[in-house]
């Protein structure tokens, strides 16, 4: 599992999407720091401004993490099952190992280039915002298991991609209009939402655990019926 693990985690920074990808998350927590300072300052704001540090890193990660996971990470299953990798992954270890050895080294990619945006924030408030890290990447985790069931569910890296990406676009807008709608028809969506959970923020992080748990655990049970 652990050697799945870091074969993955070491993968990603051969891709040239990855480094873009990186690019983008360091552009905007700089330039969102950047104007959270200036405001701050200009106003007389100088705690708000240190606590609004890390709204670059979680705007783009709430509003792009769906995205930027579809374009990376789609293919995790599929991708070794369409090079016949996979039928000779699984003489050597489970296929739960096999699952959690690929999450847990997407997971680690992302961790690090998250920890890297705030370690960056630092510099510019003086201070490590560990809440926002955890509150990042338990959000993450969950878009991590919804694209490791669509790289399960679909046989084609390319199909994968593809409802991701629609999946990435989509999820974010009708989950925002249910959190705010008061229509009864579109607000029961919002519980079965992370974004619900991670703006009610504090222990309702927890529930977003779970869920991403859950999710591993469908993925697991798809995974073990599956044909290779």
């Amino acid at each position: 599992m652990w050697s799945i693990c870091l074969n993955e985690f070491k993968g990603y920074f051969k891709s040239v999407k990855s480094i873009i990808i990186i690019a983008i998350i360091f552009g905007v927590t700089f330039m969102i720091a950047d104007t959270m300072t200036s405001s701050a300052d200009e106003l007389g704001l100088g705690d708000v401004g240190k606590d609004g540090y890390a709204l670059g890193t979680l705007f783009i990660v709430f509003a792009l993490g769906f995205l930027f996971i579809a374009s990376l990470s789609h293919d995790q299953i599929n991708r070794e099952v369409s090079s016949r990798t996979m039928r000779f992954l699984v003489t050597k270890t489970g296929r739960t190992n096999i699952l959690l050895g690929k999450y847990l080294g997407v997971w680690l990619f992302w961790l690090f280039c998250i920890s890297a945006s705030f370690i960056l924030i630092t510099f510019v408030s003086g201070n490590f915002l560990w809440y926002g890290l955890l509150e990042c990447m338990v959000f993450l985790s969950v878009a991590l298991a919804f694209n490791l069931i669509f790289s399960i569910i679909l046989p084609k890296p390319a199909l994968s991609m593809f409802f991701g990406i629609t999946f990435a676009l989509v999820f974010p807008g009708i989950s925002f209009w249910a959190i705010y709608s008061d229509k009864i028809y579109i607000s029961w969506f919002k519980y079965i939402t992370p974004y619900y959970y991670s703006t009610l923020g504090e222990y309702y992080l927890l529930i977003n655990i779970l869920y991403a748990g859950v999710l591993f655990l469908i993925a697991a049970t798809i995974f073990k019926g599956r044909d290779l």
